[in-house]
């Protein structure tokens, strides 16, 4: 083979590499947390988790089992959206809020901005951090009234992938996710299988298994935007577990090295 062609092959091979080593997989890197399994499992649901690997730059807001309220009773519809809302279109980890202090929001574009369906700002977060309290994250629709505080950074791969977990979903408007104080129901995640017959709980481990709802906070004052930039739209995809980077990897490996096999006996 000659000299060119081996330079050919090494530069594509190695664009292989890089390209799949780069793939982003949420549900793969969030496998080892089971308090965000329900979150996760939405994500996949709705679609959103293959929106959030074809990105190159995101930052997914996540929040605990214990946390996600009447989502749980949503329409798949209204699932995607929320969840689109707490992926930010941007890198940050705790690192750098920490270096972004300010008087007034910051302006965040998400996922759901993208759809092309966001009206009022929806589709746009505020993000407060003073330093001298927690950071705050909240919707810039002037109807929404319930704000979400950073919890902690949960992982990050700097930087495409950064996980921030919150303290409660964020309030979308026109999206009721707070329970009436006075008929607030008990929300749960969905029955899981189980290995063993399931005991009978008692009465006190019911109570400690309900889900908390979320408090109401006082909005964020920050201006949103001037008007909408909606982005191309987007459809709702099938969701389907992805199959790991090496299972690619080596498909691809072994593709490239029969093709420079079949160029070498042409030649």
């Amino acid at each position: 083979m000659s000299s060119p062609s081996v330079a050919f092959f090494f530069s594509f091979l190695f664009l292989v590499l890089a390209s799949a080593a780069a793939k982003l997989d949420i549900g793969k890197t969030l496998s080892s947390y089971s308090d965000f399994s329900d979150f996760v499992n939405m994500l996949n649901e709705t679609g959103v988790a293959d929106e959030i690997n074809s990105k190159q730059t995101v930052t997914v807001l996540v929040v605990s089992n214990g946390n996600l309220g009447s989502l749980y009773g949503q329409t798949m519809e209204t699932k995607k959206m929320v969840l689109s809302v707490h992926v930010v279109l941007d890198y940050y980890d705790e690192t750098k809020l920490n270096k972004s202090h300010s008087k007034t929001a910051k302006i965040l574009t998400t996922l759901y901005q993208q759809t092309g369906k966001a009206r009022n700002q929806v589709g746009f977060l505020n993000m407060t951090n003073t330093g001298t309290s927690a950071v705050v994250f909240s919707s810039s629709s002037p109807n929404s009234h319930l704000e979400a505080q950073l919890v902690k950074q949960v992982t990050s791969k700097p930087y495409d992938l950064s996980v921030l977990q919150i303290s409660n979903l964020i309030d979308v408007a026109s999206v009721s996710l707070v329970p009436s104080p006075s008929n607030a129901p008990d929300y749960a995640p969905p029955p899981r299988k189980v290995l063993a017959p399931a005991t009978t709980p008692s009465p006190d481990e019911v109570d400690n298994q309900k889900s908390p709802a979320p408090s109401k906070t006082k909005a964020s004052d920050a201006s949103p935007p001037d008007a909408d930039a909606p982005g191309p739209g987007s459809d709702v995809k099938k969701s389907a577990v992805s199959a790991p980077c090496g299972d690619y990897l080596v498909s691809t490996i072994l593709l490239i090295f029969t093709c420079a096999w079949l160029l070498l006996t042409m030649m």
